[in-house]
């Protein structure tokens, strides 16, 4: 009886989130209402407005902390939300104020347009992005254009005012090696809110929009945390290797951290940082939670990628539990051969669930739209304890993504867990379809992952 009451307590508790997915949706494409959502999230009483405070031309109108969800499918709105979030907070930003912007990769018009506005009207603007993303090969217009338009107005101001956008060679605070992965978006004002920190999986590109599945957090009048993310934006500005490369803000409910995880050479015992995931993984107990319908912890994954030595590590640990009882599902991008062979052995109560959350949407066999999420719920018991815990952020669960820059997002209270577990829930019951294949339309040298932003 206790664990049913439990159970109508937190059904009733997540009213508020439950735009993420509908509870009956059997369609494989939902209708465009339900493709994406904004999820308010409340760490203080303090009253904060809605989506539309961040499209908002009122000076006064204050942000609310939030998590956000786009949808590949469904209506332009559904899978610019995010897009429209970041470039809105840039359009909202006043006078005299600072934006700092790490994507790994930054191709979006509009992006480029409010920024070069903001510039125009006395905010000052750094922007980060990885040096594969503009090259002979890759030429990016926009990015191009927004180096052309900041140096341009450059002329005109006081070295104390000017703006400027570079690129990192490799990862930026390691120094040429692995990658400029990082997604976080910092603003010192936005209409009447401070210090507006948002990470999450999405770059700033028109494919975040229209080829996957995203999600961002903000974090709103945060002053600690925004020092923080500030502080790890000046070493990526350096591009070099800084030491200590993994560095961590942790609060009661949340905590923000920032890679490479590799070793400190200057420490007298050098060892790698530790693994969020794999270490609460490791303090995962399946049975007796009375915080799940079933009485078993309740573990979700879409991690985009999954692979390599990290995804075997992580894979064993994820058969495990689900061999002692565990409710697991995992919806992935990419995943490895030897991963995939873990966690699809027969051994125990059988193969884990697992599903590709991609599509071919026009018969070449080649995926166009795909889960970009590189997100983890874990609800249910954690080192003896009732628990709820989440991981978000730029990570992929790969070798490489070990050693890049990255951003990892730690949640650990119920709003936001049971939100990513609904929203993952959702595609894994209802997955992207793709179309029937075409014959013609297949190329000579087919690579099924051409389409995707190369970054794991």
């Amino acid at each position: 009886m206790r664990r049913i009451l439990l159970f109508l307590l937190a059904l009733v508790c997540s009213l508020s989130v439950s735009q993420v997915v509908p509870a009956t949706a059997t369609a494989p494409a939902p209708a465009p209402a339900l493709a994406s959502a904004e999820v308010r999230v409340q760490h203080s009483v303090r009253s904060a407005a809605p989506l539309s405070c961040w499209l908002s031309s009122k000076p006064t109108c204050r942000l609310s902390n939030a998590i956000t969800f786009n949808s590949a499918y469904g209506s332009k709105a559904d899978k610019f939300r995010i897009v429209n979030k970041i470039v809105g907070a840039i359009k909202r930003t006043p006078r005299g104020a600072l934006i700092q912007i790490m994507s790994w990769n930054l191709m979006s018009r509009g992006a480029v347009t409010a920024l070069l506005e903001a510039q125009r009207r006395g905010v000052k603007i750094y922007v980060l992005m990885d040096a594969t993303n503009q090259s002979r090969e890759v030429p990016n217009p926009h990015f191009a254009r927004l180096l052309t338009g900041l140096k341009r107005y450059n002329k005109v101001l006081p070295s104390a005012k000017r703006s400027y956008a570079k690129k990192c060679q490799g990862a930026c605070r390691r120094g040429n090696s692995a990658s400029a992965h990082a997604k976080f978006f910092l603003f010192s004002q936005v209409g009447a809110s401070k210090n507006v920190v948002i990470q999450g999986s999405a770059n700033l590109t028109q494919a975040s929009a229209g080829n996957q599945w995203n999600d961002i957090y903000t974090y709103v009048d945060k002053p600690g945390l925004y020092n923080f993310a500030r502080g790890i934006y000046t070493q990526m500005w350096q591009d070099k290797a800084a030491y200590p490369t993994w560095r961590s803000y942790v609060a009661p409910t949340y905590e923000l951290h920032f890679s490479p995880r590799i070793a400190n050479p200057y420490d007298a015992h050098p060892a790698t940082p530790k693994d969020p995931l794999l270490e609460t993984l490791k303090k995962v107990e399946c049975k007796d939670p009375t915080n799940t319908w079933t009485g078993r912890t309740v573990i979700r994954s879409a991690p985009d990628v999954i692979r390599g030595a990290w995804g075997d590590d992580v894979a064993v640990w994820l058969k495990r539990l689900w061999d002692q009882g565990c409710d697991i599902k995992m919806g992935y991008t990419i995943l490895g051969a030897s991963t995939g062979a873990i966690l699809k052995r027969k051994s125990g109560r059988g193969p884990m669930p697992v599903r590709q959350l991609a599509a071919d949407v026009d018969g070449d066999k080649v995926l166009d739209k795909y889960f970009h999420l590189k997100a983890w719920t874990i609800n249910g018991m954690i080192d003896g304890k009732r628990s709820y815990w989440m991981m978000n952020g730029s990570s992929n669960i790969s070798d490489l993504s070990r050693v890049s820059d990255e951003n990892i997002g730690i949640f650990k209270w119920s709003t936001p867990v049971l939100a990513y577990q609904r929203h993952i829930d959702y595609w894994f019951r209802n997955p992207p379809r793709s179309r029937a294949v075409v014959p013609s339309l297949v190329p000579k040298n087919l690579d099924p992952y051409a389409n995707m932003e190369k970054d794991y």
